[in-house]
């Protein structure tokens, strides 16, 4: 090591003395005036050693009282040391091992010779595994350590990992000395997507730049979107086919699919209205009652109905203008007991008489008192010659059975009812007339048939959005709710009808019509005729049909079916707005939803 600057022996010649540690003696502690030197006093009491000429190496003394310890003793003569001739940063490290050292000299104080075998920088040697730079790093300078790998990826950040896109691996190469990354195996890089679902560019698409994915269908329907799945009206399939020239894809054209055509009156839906009458006045085939008689003869005494047949020509169907088979009014006989000219008196003018009440209009579900007029008369009886669909079974008689001149009559179905009153005069001969009870519509009536047995249930909900089969529905299990809904019949085996009014609704409220297939009615189509109100026709506001009824479980919650059929909005207490909802659920369905 480094030795401190050489001093004189003698300098300390009248200086301060110091410890081991560099603190001052006590005393003079210097030479006398003559030069010799005195012995120094310490604070104890006991005398320091003499100062002397020159220092003595490695005592750990200040001999020469120059206030310095072993000054000048560079080293021991035949010492060794480790050493280092370059930069000291790079001593011991990598190839730059260190060297060694030896003291040279005679006597107490000597010198360090040169500095031998110690390792100095190299050029750099790639792939040897050695610090030849000596900074500390193997193959410092290297682009990599041989034998070495990493993971790779050349595209875009961001795209690795996404979609087709993968890391390949690079291996560390040397080839003269020099190591290098190698190519990157295995990587898959972005590329333009081919509209095959898969995702080529790698942006998180399948289908960048593309309509759709090629191979692919999808249901399509050019004609207006109300008719699709209506009458004959299908869907047709579209398939997904690759643009030529390779540059995206496109939905194809819509194969097999049935657009609107005009109806030929065959009881085919063609024009897919939802009517197979559509553009036609009757249904090719289809026949109906038919009178030509005078006003009130209708249906009274001889008179009967004909029969009208839907013909059909150039396409378009038509009423025929014949009514074969009616009966028209003719000349009374006396003592056929027939009412030969239908003016609902039997053989008038030929013995008793019997005139009955005129013709009669009553709110239907109210009562209505009737009184005939008899002379000389005896069992005289009431007969309903005719009613709506489900009136005959539903209207009620005050007293009953009806054998008194005056009886109260309640029709709770919309429609005529014909009414015969009889009586035996006393030659015995029978005398019969017959006259109309028209019962109108006021509220808001609903009424509900089917085409068959099964038990086919009517509800009507009010404005609360809650579900059915509660306080807000009106059906068999809630008769008269307190919302003022009134279920007049509960018909449980064949065709109907059940009728539910609401006398007083109210103006602007919305009122939900649907259908429950309670049991049995697999395969039956329902009809729901809505009156809003009319007091002057019998013609419904809505009449609207069901599809057949697919399910056949039974109970409120069960799997059967349940027909949301339409909306009711009073616009006024005679008028109201009615919207077909027209779907279907189950039983359970409508137990737990609106």
């Amino acid at each position: 090591m480094a030795g401190d600057a050489e001093g004189d022996a003698g300098a300390a010649t009248g200086g301060d003395a110091t410890t081991l540690d560099g603190s001052p003696v006590e005393g003079d502690g210097g030479a006398a005036a003559d030069g010799s030197t005195a012995d120094a006093s310490r604070a104890d009491g006991s005398v320091a050693a003499p100062c002397g000429s020159r220092e003595v190496c490695n005592n750990g003394l200040d001999d020469n009282c120059n206030g310095r310890i072993d000054e000048d003793c560079v080293c021991i003569p035949g010492t060794t040391t480790s050493c280092y001739d370059g930069p000291p940063s790079r001593a011991g490290v990598g190839v730059c091992n260190l060297g060694t050292q030896r003291c040279e000299g005679d006597g107490e104080f000597g010198r360090w010779g040169a500095c031998t075998g110690s390792g100095q920088p190299q050029p750099m040697r790639c792939g040897e595994g050695l610090d030849f730079a000596c900074t500390g790093v193997v193959d410092d300078g290297c682009a990599c350590a041989a034998g070495t790998s990493r993971p790779c990826y050349g595209g875009p950040m961001g795209t690795r990992g996404v979609g087709a896109c993968r890391g390949g691996t690079q291996s560390c190469r040397v080839t003269k000395g020099v190591a290098a990354w190698s190519a990157c195996v295995g990587e898959v890089t972005p590329e333009p997507d081919q509209c095959d679902g898969f995702d080529r560019d790698c942006d998180g698409n399948a289908l960048t730049g593309c309509g759709c994915a090629v191979g692919t269908s999808r249901g399509c329907y050019t004609g207006p979107m109300a008719t699709a799945g209506v009458g004959t009206c299908r869907e047709g399939v579209s398939r997904c086919v690759a643009v030529t020239g390779g540059a995206g894809s496109e939905w194809g054209p819509c194969a097999g699919e049935v657009l609107p055509a005009m109806n030929l009156c065959d009881g085919i839906d063609r024009a897919c209205t939802g009517s197979a009458t559509e553009g036609c006045e009757c249904a090719a085939g289809a026949t109906r009652p038919c009178y030509s008689g005078a006003a009130g003869t209708r249906g009274v005494g001889a008179c009967r109905d004909g029969m009208q047949s839907c013909v059909v020509a150039g396409g378009r169907s038509m009423w025929a203008t014949a009514c074969a088979g009616e009966a028209l009014p003719g000349t009374e006989v006396c003592s056929n007991r027939v009412d030969d000219n239908c003016n609902g008196a039997v053989d008038e003018g030929c013995g008793g008489t019997l005139t009955c009440p005129g013709d009669q209009t009553v709110p239907a579900g109210s009562p209505i008192a009737l009184t005939a007029m008899g002379v000389g008369l005896r069992n005289v009886s009431w007969t309903l010659v005719s009613a709506p669909t489900g009136g005959a079974g539903s209207v009620v008689w005050a007293p009953a059975p009806p054998t008194a001149l005056t009886e109260t009559f309640t029709p709770f179905i919309v429609g005529a009812y014909v009414l015969r009153v009889s009586g035996t005069d006393v030659s015995g001969r029978v005398i019969t007339c017959m006259f109309t009870v028209t019962a109108l519509p006021h509220g808001l009536r609903v009424q509900l048939s089917w085409n068959g047995t099964g038990d086919v249930d009517l509800h009507v909900h009010n404005a609360n959005r809650t579900a059915w089969f509660n306080g807000d529905d009106c059906y068999y299990g809630n008769l008269r709710p307190a919302w003022g809904a009134v279920l007049d019949f509960d018909n449980t085996s064949n065709v109907g009808p059940e009728n539910t009014r609401l006398d007083s609704p109210a103006v602007g409220a919305t009122y939900t019509i649907g259908v429950h297939n309670y049991a049995r009615a697999a395969g039956r189509v329902a009809t729901v005729q809505i009156f809003c109100g009319s007091t002057t026709s019998t013609t419904p506001t809505a009449t609207l049909m069901s599809r057949a009824f697919t399910l056949g479980g039974s109970g409120n919650c069960a799997n059967n079916d349940f027909w949301r059929v339409a909306q009711v909005t009073m616009t006024s207490a005679t008028t109201c707005t009615v919207t077909p909802i027209n779907t279907y659920t189950t039983g359970s369905g409508a137990c737990s939803g609106p």
